[in-house]
């Protein structure tokens, strides 16, 4: 007991042991393929949250991923049921109750099409609203969309999206280069779609997303930045992007 405040000391002043003695920490996903892929078997894997585990693994912090609806998720980071989620995107009024990590990914939003859908007239984002166009029910994408006041079909999901502008009477699909291309891909339909890149749509940072209502959430946050530095400088970052997209190179 004498060395008891030495050891109070020591986890004050060393936030990832304070980590390491305690359980996983949980994070929970949607399938959104390559960040997040949840296989038929359950397994989860993906970009960000292989990055995720190697970052917070460089650091002593054990966790587990799990999935939920997308909505439910982000109602349980507010409430601080849960640490966070993976692949997360800032958008107006999340900061209320989401503490952003440093950026881990990112995506470009384009629109999809089928591949013979005319669509010549699509430069810049506002010319969406000339065609019939679907997106992810729920994501922050969808939000644009709202904001812009432009009328769109909600979608359960990304190969709902790709069925919806290949086999149904919708012009464009609104959403990420790489999700959509990546599931395309395993739905045999890459052949099928093409993408349009808009004028003005750069590209989305994707963070870990922690709840501000989870305990300790900010000492969590800066040992998760502190792992992503050490998998960047030793080549684990590069050699996650190497296996899902076969590049050379990550997000720098």
């Amino acid at each position: 007991m004498k060395h008891l405040p030495l050891l109070v000391l020591l986890l004050f002043a060393f936030p990832r042991l304070a980590f390491s003695v305690q359980a996983p920490i949980e994070f929970y996903v949607v399938h959104y393929p390559p960040y997040e892929i949840i296989h038929p078997s359950g397994v989860i894997s993906g970009i960000d949250v292989e990055v995720a585990r190697a970052a917070l693994e460089a650091v002593d912090i054990p966790i587990v991923v799990k999935t939920a609806p997308w909505k439910r998720i982000l109602k349980n980071i507010e409430y601080g049921r849960i640490a966070g989620t993976i692949t997360c995107s800032k958008r107006p009024g999340r900061e209320t109750y989401i503490h952003y990590s440093d950026p881990i990914s990112n995506a470009q939003q384009v629109v999809f099409s089928a591949a013979d859908t005319p669509v010549s007239s699509l430069e810049k984002f506002a010319d969406i609203a000339n065609y019939s166009v679907t997106v992810v029910d729920g994501w922050g994408i969808q939000k644009e969309l709202e904001r812009a006041e432009i009328a769109h079909l909600p979608t359960l999901d990304v190969s709902s999206g790709i069925n919806a502008i290949v086999y149904r009477d919708v012009e464009l699909f609104y959403n990420g280069f790489l999700t959509t291309q990546y599931q395309a891909r395993v739905m045999g339909l890459e052949n099928k779609i093409k993408a349009t890149f808009l004028e003005d749509q750069g590209k989305t940072d994707f963070h870990i997303c922690f709840s501000k209502a989870y305990p300790e959430y900010e000492t969590l946050t800066q040992s998760f930045n502190e792992g992503l530095k050490i998998i960047k400088s030793n080549g684990v970052f590069d050699e996650i992007y190497r296996r899902y997209l076969k590049t050379g190179v990550g997000l720098r």
